[in-house]
C-alpha cells in the first residue's frame, strides 16, 4: 500500500493556483495570476505575422502608429476588427495584424489612460497615467516587467543607446534599463524650471537637456549634458543654446534647431551649418529639404553631398526621413485638377541620392468631417512619414483645420517601396 500524503492548507492553495494556471493555458487564454495592476490582455490571435505583405495599403488608422514587423500598434479611438465583430478601442493599445487587418492582441487597464508608448524590435513599452511603466512582449502582449514611476505631465518615451529607455517630461528625466525596468538614474530641472528639450531617437552617449522658466517660476536658462550610462553631469552651459530640439547625428555629435553642431561629449559648439535646415539624420549624414528639392549634408564638413530637385508640379510636404539604413524618403504633393491633391512617396539612396523607389499614397479623409470640410481636406492636406518598421512605413496626413481641432489625424501604413 502506498504512502499517504498529508495536504496542509498551504499545499492546497499552491495546488489550486497551479491547477488554475494549467486550465487557463489549456483553453488558450492568458491572464495575470497576481493582477494587482488591473491589466487585461486579449490574444494573441493566430500566428505571429512576421514581416508585412506587399499590398499598396496595409491599413488606415487614427493617430500615431508604431510598427513592429507585421504589426501596427495603435491607441484608443481606433476601430478594431476581431472574430467577435468590430468595436472602438476605448482604452489601452492594440496590435493589428497587417496581413489580415484584424486584431492580434489588445492590452488595457480599465480606469486608466495611456500617457505614452513606444516600440523597439521586440518590445512595446507603455506608460500609464498613474506612472506605471510596463514592458510588453510584442509577440504576445505579455508583460515582462512593471515599474512604478512618479506620474508626469505630458511624458514621452524614447529608446536610447545602451539598452536604455528615457522617460522625459517637464519635471523629470528618468533613464530605465529596458531589460528589467531598473531605474538607472533620474534628473530634475530644479525649482521654478522645466525641461524643454525634445530629441529625435537619442543615440548619443550624452543626453542634452535644456531648461527654462516654468509657470510663475524664475529659472536660469541652461543646457546640461547627462551621461547616458550614469546620469552624471558631463557638461553644463548657461544660455538657451540647444534647449528646443536636438537631433543626434551619431554617438558623439548633436545638431540643434539653429543648425549648430555640438560635441556630445564636451558640449562645445563645433560649427554652424550653412547647407542644412531641419530634417533627419542617419549614417553620419543629415538630410533636409527646401522648395528646390531634397539634399544630404556632411555635418563634419558642412559640404552638401547631393541634391535632387522636386519634379515639376510637385511640392515637398514634410522633412525627409532616414529609414532603417536603406532609404531616405519624403512625401510629395501635387494637384490633380479636380480640387484634390495627390500624394506620392519618393525614396533615395542615402549616400548618392539616386532615386530608388516611389509609391502613390492614398488620401484618407476623416469620416467625422462635414462635406465642405472633406473637400477642403482633399485639397489642402499635407503628409509626413512618421514611423518605419521592418519593411513598412507610416504616413500621417493632416491639414490646418485638423491641427486646430486637436483631433487624431489619419495615418496610412504602406510597404516600404
Amino acid at each position: 500500500m502506498g504512502a499517504r500524503v498529508r495536504m496542509t492548507r498551504g499545499h492546497a492553495v499552491l495546488v489550486a493556483v497551479v491547477v488554475v494556471a494549467l486550465l487557463g493555458g489549456a483553453v488558450g487564454a492568458w491572464r495575470l495570476l497576481a493582477d494587482h495592476y488591473g491589466e487585461r490582455v486579449t490574444g494573441p490571435y493566430g500566428s505571429y505575422p512576421g514581416t508585412a505583405g506587399t499590398r499598396a495599403e496595409l491599413g488606415s488608422f487614427a493617430g500615431p502608429v508604431r510598427l513592429v514587423d507585421g504589426l501596427a500598434v495603435i491607441g484608443a479611438g481606433n476601430r478594431v476588427r476581431s472574430a467577435g465583430g468590430t468595436r472602438t478601442l476605448d482604452n489601452g493599445i492594440a496590435a493589428i495584424d497587417l496581413h489580415t487587418g484584424s486584431l492580434y492582441w489588445s492590452y488595457r487597464r480599465p480606469g486608466h489612460g495611456v500617457a505614452a508608448d513606444t516600440v523597439t524590435r521586440t518590445s512595446t513599452y507603455v506608460l500609464w497615467d498613474d506612472g506605471l511603466l510596463v514592458r510588453l512582449d510584442s509577440r504576445t502582449a505579455r508583460p515582462r516587467w512593471h515599474r512604478r514611476l512618479d506620474p508626469q505631465r505630458a511624458p514621452r518615451l524614447a529608446p536610447a543607446a545602451g539598452g536604455t529607455l528615457l522617460v522625459a517630461a517637464e519635471q523629470a528625466l528618468v533613464a530605465v534599463a529596458r531589460a528589467d525596468g531598473a531605474v538607472r538614474w533620474q534628473a530634475h530641472p530644479g525649482a521654478g524650471c522645466a525641461f524643454v528639450t525634445r530629441w529625435e531617437a537619442p543615440a548619443a552617449r550624452v543626453v542634452a537637456a535644456g531648461t527654462e522658466s516654468h509657470g510663475a517660476g524664475s529659472c536660469h536658462e541652461r543646457v546640461t549634458g547627462y551621461r547616458l550610462n550614469s546620469g552624471r553631469v558631463a557638461w553644463r552651459h548657461s544660455g538657451a543654446g540647444l534647449a528646443d530640439w536636438v537631433l543626434p547625428v551619431d554617438d558623439t555629435t548633436l545638431v540643434d534647431l539653429d543648425a549648430t553642431v555640438w560635441s556630445a561629449d564636451s558640449g562645445r559648439r563645433l560649427r554652424t551649418l550653412r547647407h542644412w535646415r531641419d530634417g533627419s539624420a542617419g549614417g553620419g549624414l543629415l538630410f533636409g529639404s527646401d522648395q528646390h528639392g531634397v539634399y544630404a549634408t556632411d555635418p563634419s564638413t558642412d559640404r552638401q553631398l547631393w541634391r535632387r530637385p522636386v519634379p515639376a508640379g510637385e511640392e515637398i510636404t514634410g522633412p525627409p526621413v532616414y529609414v532603417d539604413g536603406d532609404d531616405v524618403c519624403v512625401m510629395l504633393r501635387s494637384a490633380t485638377g479636380h480640387h484634390t491633391a495627390r500624394l506620392r512617396l519618393a525614396c533615395y539612396a542615402p549616400r548618392t541620392g539616386a532615386a530608388v523607389a516611389g509609391a502613390d499614397v492614398p488620401v484618407v479623409v476623416p469620416t467625422y468631417l462635414s462635406g465642405d470640410e472633406r473637400t477642403d481636406f482633399r485639397w489642402s492636406l499635407t503628409a509626413t512619414v512618421t514611423a518605419a518598421g521592418a519593411g513598412t512605413l507610416a504616413v500621417t496626413e493632416t491639414d490646418a483645420y485638423l491641427t486646430g481641432l486637436g483631433t487624431a489625424p489619419p495615418t496610412v501604413v504602406l510597404p516600404q517601396p
